[in-house]
């Protein structure tokens, strides 16, 4: 109230007090601006009269130069004329000397200056007047000897020093005044600017004032009226918003007592129930009066949640980060477990202090046990394919056993001369042992990409080697059957960037397919065309067909076109599953296409096209004949009699020295007395293993040049990676071919002499 009425009164005197302002900053400045005109014109008067002796100055200089200039014109020349300036410029001196003395005589600055200066122009005079007379009189000889006197040049310097000390002394006179004018004028400037400023401020602000006071009043009432305005709507607004927030917190309560599926409830920092809903009830078997007040953590933590400190964790996390999951197993009422999945978060006031926590949960046992059940057999399903994996392996690892020694032996018979019935007899014996070889490598194939171990070699190749190799396969089986094989396919220049040895698969796959679901007299066509960017292969037949609602579903495992019983060489059903496995592992695409049973079908193989600029060469599949190669002393380790005597006979009909022994004991045993440079051992045999073998020749330096071949059943990659880990040169998978035999022994480089003696 005071403050008030000290501003009111403020209010009333400001009028006056600015008019006042006004006439006193008037007058002050009037003073003032009096003061510096008189500053600025006495600084000025200085400077005229400064200016003017300077002005005589110079006049004084340049008369003694005309003079002087004139007498020495007459000396060198002897013309009078030069006499005239002379004459002008000395009666001028005597009025500059005079008029001179009269402006300086009481300026103490320039008194003994002006004394000595009259002196030596008094000398300088008479030295001009001498020489002209002794010129006139005695000619320019005598007045030479005057001027080389030097005694005029003397004088001249002496009366310019005299004259430049007087000329100093006004121009640092002009100098001071000049600034001290220009300090005047900037005192003037700014004195006039600030009382002009400051006048119109005053004259303003009483202006202002008044205007003030005016809006003031029309303020003070609008102010009064907006605040009770203003208050009654803040009164209306608070009723409004303590009846909507009875109504929310009515609302909340209702819905989450409502919620019956989770215990909802807060608790103080103590760990006391401050709050219950029927979810408690339900979920953990507490009444309100049985569940409020207590401390939460003996009721629904297991014991040896709260002795390893679980229970504390969990709530200091919340506290520290403002929620914590407590997903573990909790207890009810009746001390039976449950499977909770739920929140704890921290409760903050408005400074952010802990006051309390929240706690959501639910009871989740039959997810959690349907969730256990589900990675048990998971579990189970994975340990079962580990074994089904194991088990193809091993089975083809007993299939190629007993399968090797037929069909070395039926190649073996293949070097022999036979008749016409006996060949026959022996080529159809070694097309079906083709077959179950492709069958088995097929299992294997299946069984690699199953496990994602199948890896691919990619290099640039022209489609038509691929295709050659194919058929070259499948000839046979087509033959067989009598049935005919037409092959359109550009000669070169079409090129795709895949592994050649799986692309062969499919297509020989495709082949056989086609084949095998045709009558006798059917044909195949096989053709390769480039469309867009892909390279697009397609193997048409007119044989049995494909239903309709077949095209769907073949190329899933083990699906079959016909009926099996009826068709004993339809396989396994994986021969599709496999194309279109490597076709999508090479980025392609393949499709299946029938008019319907008895109508055909087609197979289309969809490749992307590569350049062959892509690669320094374009590879090809066309292998050359083995070069022949010399005669190599060879031992067999193979357990398997019959596939020992096989191998044994047929490498001796490839001209090789051939010894065998059942076991690795018996090879190192045999290498005392036989000089072997090739070994072909079995991995699987008793006592010691092949890899044993490999190692123990391998740490020997009389056997460790040896050549080491594995031979096994065993085809996996990581096999292959094991043998050669183990000391082997090569791993080849039985049965072997005769043909990889010959390529072996032609690339062999051994040196001459291999020492046989174990160390």
């Amino acid at each position: 109230m005071h403050k008030t009425k000290s501003k009111s009164v403020l209010r009333r005197l400001s009028e006056p007090l600015g008019t006042g302002a006004v006439i006193v900053l008037l007058l002050l400045s009037g003073t003032v601006t009096l003061r510096n005109i008189h500053g600025l014109w006495s600084d000025s008067s200085v400077m005229a009269d400064s200016q003017k002796t300077l002005d005589l100055i110079n006049s004084l200089e340049l008369a003694l130069t005309k003079a002087e200039t004139g007498q020495r014109g007459y000396i060198i020349t002897g013309d009078e004329t030069y006499l005239e300036p002379f004459v002008s410029a000395n009666a001028e001196l005597d009025d500059l000397t005079r008029e001179l003395f009269e402006r300086v005589k009481d300026d103490s600055g320039h008194a003994s200056t002006f004394e000595k200066l009259t002196s030596i122009v008094s000398q300088k005079r008479t030295e001009l007047n001498t020489t002209i007379d002794v010129r006139s009189e005695a000619g320019l000889a005598a007045a030479r000897d005057i001027v080389i006197g030097n005694f005029g040049n003397n004088a001249m310097n002496q009366i310019r020093e005299s004259l430049a000390k007087m000329r100093g002394v006004e121009e640092s006179r002009m100098v001071d005044h000049r600034g001290e004018s220009l300090r005047t004028y900037r005192v003037a400037w700014y004195t006039g600017l600030l009382t002009t400023v400051a006048g119109l401020t005053l004259v303003g602000g009483v202006m202002l004032a008044v205007h003030r006071r005016r809006e003031t009043a029309e303020r003070d009432a609008a102010i009064i009226q907006s605040e009770r305005e203003r208050l009654q709507k803040a009164l209306d607004e608070r009723t409004i918003l303590e009846h909507r927030n009875r109504e929310l917190d009515q609302h909340i309560r209702l819905f989450v007592d409502q919620i019956q599926d989770y215990a909802i409830f807060t608790m103080d920092t103590d760990c006391r129930a401050t709050s219950w809903n029927s979810g408690v009830l339900k979920v953990l078997g507490f009444t309100e009066e049985e569940f409020l007040g207590r401390d939460v953590r003996p009721l629904i933590f297991t014991p040896e949640a709260n002795q390893d400190g679980t229970t504390e964790r969990e709530f200091a996390t919340a506290a520290a980060t403002g929620s914590a999951s407590d997903d573990r197993w909790m207890m009810r009422k009746d001390r039976a477990r449950f499977w909770a999945a739920g929140m704890t978060s921290s409760i903050r006031d408005e400074a952010d202090a802990l006051i309390g926590y929240s706690k959501v949960m639910r009871d989740m046992t039959h997810q959690k046990l349907s969730s256990d059940e589900m990675a048990r057999l998971a579990a189970e399903l994975s340990e079962e394919s580990r074994r089904k994996n194991e088990f193809l392996a091993t089975l083809a690892h007993e299939l190629r056993n007993p399968l090797s020694p037929i069909k070395n032996a039926v190649q073996l018979m293949g070097m022999m001369q036979l008749d016409a019935e006996v060949e026959d007899l022996r080529f159809t014996m070694e097309r079906q042992a083709d077959q179950l070889v492709r069958l088995i490598d097929d299992l294997m194939d299946i069984s690699r990409i199953g496990r994602g171990k199948i890896e691919l070699k990619k290099q640039v190749v022209e489609i038509a080697t691929i295709i050659n190799s194919a058929v070259e396969s499948s000839q046979s089986l087509i033959d067989a059957n009598r049935q005919t094989l037409d092959v359109d396919v550009p000669d070169a220049g079409l090129c795709v960037n895949v592994d050649p040895a799986r692309i062969t698969q499919v297509v020989c796959n495709l082949l056989n397919n086609a084949s095998k679901y045709s009558n006798e007299n059917c044909s195949i066509v096989l053709s390769v065309v480039q469309e867009e960017e892909d390279v697009v292969i397609r193997v048409k037949d007119n044989g049995n067909g494909i239903a309709p609602m077949r095209l769907e579903d073949i190329f899933e495992m083990f699906s079959q076109v016909g009926d099996s019983v009826e068709r004993g060489t339809a396989g396994l059903g994986i021969g599709l599953t496999l194309v279109r496995t490597l076709v999508e592992l090479h980025g392609g695409t393949v499709a299946a296409y029938s008019e319907g049973v008895g109508k055909g079908s087609e197979f289309t193989v969809a490749l992307p096209a590569a350049s062959p600029d892509e690669a320094p060469e374009v590879a090809t599949l066309v292998q050359r004949s083995p070069e022949p190669s010399r005669s190599y002393r060879v031992l067999v380790v193979e357990d398997m009699r019959a596939l020992a005597i096989i191998m044994s006979r047929l490498l001796t009909k490839l001209g090789h020295h051939v010894e065998v022994v059942e076991s690795g004991v018996a090879a190192i045993e045999k290498l005392q007395d036989y000089d072997a440079e090739v070994i072909f051992s079995d991995i699987s045999m008793p006592g010691m293993t092949g890899y044993d073998l490999a190692r123990k020749l391998r740490a020997t330096d009389a056997t460790k040049g040896l050549h080491l071949v594995a031979m096994t059943g065993y085809g996996q990659l990581s096999d292959r990676e094991k043998a050669l880990k183990a000391g082997f040169d090569e791993h080849m998978v039985k049965p072997v071919d005769i043909a990889k035999l010959q390529q072996f022994f032609a690339s062999l480089t051994m040196p001459d002499n291999v020492s046989s003696q174990i160390q």
